[in-house]
């Protein structure tokens, strides 16, 4: 798999204004990143936290007691993940937490 890692920093400081309006990054996520954060992030919906949300997509194992609280199956991570969080952690933090907030601009 290639990383772009021209793609991170689009995805992060990439805003636009348009007629006034600023508009969030686009975001160029491989499949299996977007479906990670989007499986997480649904969880908010039934009282996870954003930070709880974020914290669940980067761990590399089920939580102690995730099982307690989830409301859904834990999700491993692949290796397409792996691959692109290792390129630049920093970066990859950066992107979700702002394709969690603001969604998938395209």
């Amino acid at each position: 798999m290639k990383i772009d890692f021209e793609d991170k920093i689009k995805g992060v400081y990439g805003w636009t204004i348009k007629d006034g309006k600023v508009n969030p990054p686009k975001h160029n996520l491989p499949k299996s990143v977007k479906e990670r954060a989007d499986y997480f992030w649904e969880m908010t919906e039934h009282g996870l936290t954003f930070l709880g949300a974020l914290d669940y997509i980067f761990m590399d194992e089920k939580p102690k007691g995730y099982d307690t609280f989830a409301t859904k199956e834990w999700l491993e991570k692949t290796k397409e993940f792996n691959e692109w969080f290792h390129n630049s952690p920093n970066m990859a933090q950066a992107e979700i937490a702002i394709y969690l907030l603001y969604g998938n601009n395209k």
